[in-house]
């Protein structure tokens, strides 16, 4: 572990003989003086991080929970890359900034954020009620990175196109000499949410109200119908008394929303989400995050599990990270009732945004969403020489084919077969060697089984 001294000082601390760069990043120009201010402190692992403060800090600042530990831990340990280096920005032993990133090796060292490829957000931490600017302790995170890895250049990913964030890294940029080259990278599609539940029915209108009430009745037609607005319950009631018997029983919930996903109408061509290591990842998320992080809701008809609707809870927005149906049930429309109920759950909650995250499947356009962009940032330290200049392209195309891939639908099926059979052959080898407010269930007519 590396301690680096940093300021905290502001332009008019400049102690004499100092240098300062033009007026817009002065704000940066101190940060290699040691004269007062700020630890930084780097660490090369995962192990003794300080989750707490790191949760905290990404609540603060509103940042949704891929920024998080709970998240991030386990994106790395079953598909990250590279080795953790995590720099941690304190003054006074508060922490006021925090910067996860992943180091790998090549002909030059390069720095991505800590579960790049698996995280739909990305960035930099920081408190907002410090008292140092944001774009200060953004340079201060950056300077403790570059410095464990000198020469390294930095591809950050799925950084939020219309905030601050990208504006800080290319002022630090700026500063410290480095080429920044700025790709567009994934359409983000949200949905803007009233203050009431009643405002937000009247939105629907009189048609899709009358079709959702008709779907109802013909999904309580198929069976015995149980609306779960928890399906994390058994396992959370169990987990204090008997943690292995709750080990248990979500690896029952983990296979059970694995079968959902193998019965969908498109199942050939979609990711299969709760399989292999990533699999691995959303089990290790669920057990792991603290109550009210995660959502996950669900439709049973005669016990069986028949479409379910997988959610983050962020301190701004509520994250629908995935949903599936069985395709036997298509026609009632499981997944779109699930998703109006997680409506109206998250307007009782106080969000005003429902963010569907990356991609864009036709159930989201019809929703009316508006639309964002995240990008990822390329910084490349200047004056190199030809042959690490040309690594770098070689480094960066290896990484940035994966975005291409996936604006072809074609070419995304392909993709998807590969990695699936991939993800199948890994785990044959590896084989042998808490919660939102739940509604009330809706109101519906007796319905006949159906024998």
């Amino acid at each position: 572990m590396t301690d680096l001294v940093v300021p905290a000082a502001d332009a008019s601390d400049v102690p004499p003989g100092a240098t300062t760069s033009a007026p817009s990043d002065a704000g940066l120009a101190l940060v290699h003086d040691p004269a007062h201010g700020l630890t930084v402190t780097v660490r090369r692992h995962l192990d003794k991080a300080p989750v707490p403060e790191w949760r905290a800090l990404a609540q603060q600042g509103g940042h949704p929970p891929f920024t998080g530990p709970d998240w991030l831990r386990a994106v790395h340990a079953h598909v990250g890359r590279g080795e953790p280096l995590l720099v941690s920005v304190r003054r006074d032993g508060r922490l006021l900034a925090f910067g996860a990133f992943a180091l790998l090796g090549g002909p030059r060292p390069l720095l991505t954020f800590l579960g790049a490829g698996g995280s739909d957000y990305a960035a930099v931490l920081t408190d907002p009620d410090a008292d140092v600017p944001a774009v200060r302790l953004v340079a201060a995170v950056l300077d403790g990175a570059v410095r464990e890895a000198p020469g390294a250049f930095l591809d950050l990913e799925q950084v939020p196109a219309q905030g601050e964030q990208a504006e800080h890294v290319a002022a630090w940029a700026r500063l410290r000499g480095y080429a920044l080259r700025t790709l567009p990278q994934a359409t983000v599609h949200s949905v803007a949410l009233p203050a009431t539940v009643e405002e937000y029915d009247a939105s629907l209108g009189r048609h899709t109200r009358h079709e959702e009430r008709r779907q109802w009745r013909r999904l309580a037609e198929s069976g015995e119908l149980a609306v779960a607005d928890d399906l994390l319950e058994p396992v959370t009631v169990l987990r204090p008394h008997d943690p292995e018997a709750a080990a248990d029983r979500l690896e029952e919930l983990v296979t059970e929303l694995a079968e959902v996903d193998d019965a969908h109408p498109h199942a050939e061509r979609r990711r299969r989400p709760w399989r292999g290591a990533s699999g691995r990842t959303l089990t290790e998320v669920l057990w792991t995050s603290p109550p009210g992080t995660v959502q996950l809701s669900g439709l049973r008809v005669d016990g069986e599990l028949v479409a379910y609707a997988f959610c983050l809870a962020g301190p701004v927005a509520l994250h629908g990270y995935v949903q599936s149906y069985r395709s036997r049930y298509a026609t009632t429309g499981p997944g779109t009732l699930l998703l109006l109920r997680l409506c109206r759950r998250a307007v009782l909650t106080g969000y005003r945004e429902l963010d569907l995250l990356r991609g864009d499947e036709a159930y989201k356009r019809r929703l009316h969403p508006v639309a964002h962009q995240t990008v990822r940032l390329v910084l490349t330290p200047s004056g190199r020489d030809a042959l690490p200049a040309l690594a770098d392209r070689f480094a960066l195309l290896r990484r940035t084919y994966r975005d291409e891939v996936r604006r072809s639908e074609r070419l995304d099926r392909s993709w998807t077969v590969l990695a699936g059979a991939l993800e199948r052959a890994r785990d044959e080898v590896v084989r042998r060697r808490p919660a939102l407010p739940a509604l009330p269930a809706p109101r519906l007519p007796r319905g006949r089984r159906r024998r």
